[in-house]
């Protein structure tokens, strides 16, 4: 029963996704055309860090959120003070226990940490934090109110089935009462693979220097071959947004925010372009492994 409810809840998660299977192969024309219906929403760019992959074992170490409006696809944030989300998490009892009897010489489960700059000592957290920082429980809470308290929000991530997979679970895991499926999910993952980088490719064949430029920048050699990514580190930086301090929520939720305004230009400037043969492509691919990971 437990996992007849976890594969529902990812169908109605899916169901909730703006740029959905039924869109994949629909042009940037549009693409524009369908996004007017969202125009005046609230865009809640979100990012979160996690001891793992599996919320059935990690936890939440950060959240962060700016909110903005689309004001033609170019985000203006939404006044600071209501709207900036940015909390770090206390490690739970279980996480603790789990790194104090991780086997020896097994790869550093601390890893994540590390990478977040998680344990860094810091003026501003020990200012933020007197008494230490928060519980998850308490984080997952305030950014569910934060997420009630914007005017007809969308929630906006970088490979968003993650972030809003993993949220969901660990507050399911507290028993909160939400659904982040209530609202519009954005993946900007999806842009970028089914609309930006078809449109790139499709330019650059036909001489565009700028476009092979960028298209250079996301080449990437992988285990079958060359590849064109869709990470978020190498796309702003393709389009030379600052990714010094990756890796960390809210700044990734900058980076985010400012590449996304970068694609979104790109695709406004060149909307008439038939990208059709990538994108198909492309589509194809997104099915399939959908099916595998049904199966």
């Amino acid at each position: 029963m437990k996992l007849i409810l976890e594969n529902w809840r990812k169908y109605l998660l899916k169901e909730a996704y703006i740029l959905d299977d039924d869109f994949f192969e629909s042009s940037i024309e549009a693409l524009f055309e369908k996004l007017k219906d969202y125009g005046d929403n609230t865009w809640i760019f979100f990012d979160t860090e996690t001891t793992g992959f599996k919320p059935s074992s990690a936890q939440l170490t950060e959240i962060g959120a700016v909110s903005a409006y689309p004001d033609n696809w170019q985000f203006t944030e939404v006044e600071a003070e209501r709207g900036i989300f940015y909390d770090k998490i206390r490690l739970t009892p279980e996480v603790l226990a789990y790194y104090k009897d991780a086997p020896e010489g097994e790869d550093d489960p601390k890893y994540p940490l590390k990478l977040t700059r998680y344990g860094m000592s810091s003026d501003e957290y020990r200012e933020k934090y007197p008494g230490g920082m928060p519980e998850e429980i308490d984080v997952i809470k305030q950014f569910i109110s934060y997420i009630k308290s914007q005017n007809n929000p969308i929630l906006v991530a970088q490979n968003a089935e993650f972030d809003i997979n993993f949220v969901q679970r660990r507050a399911d895991f507290y028993g909160l009462s939400v659904n982040l499926r209530d609202y519009p999910i954005f993946d900007t993952m999806i842009l970028i693979k089914l609309w930006h980088n078809p449109l790139i490719k499709t330019l650059a064949q036909e001489g565009d220097e700028r476009a092979q430029r960028i298209l250079q920048a996301l080449t990437m050699q992988g285990k079958f071959g060359e590849y064109t990514t869709a990470s978020m580190g190498p796309v702003s930086a393709a389009y030379e947004v600052n990714t010094d301090e990756w890796h960390n929520a809210i700044a990734d939720v900058r980076m985010m925010m400012a590449m996304t305004k970068e694609v979104f230009m790109t695709l406004q400037q060149s909307s008439g372009t038939d990208i059709s043969d990538p994108q198909g492509r492309v589509a194809w691919g997104l099915r399939k492994r959908s099916r595998e990971n049904r199966r």
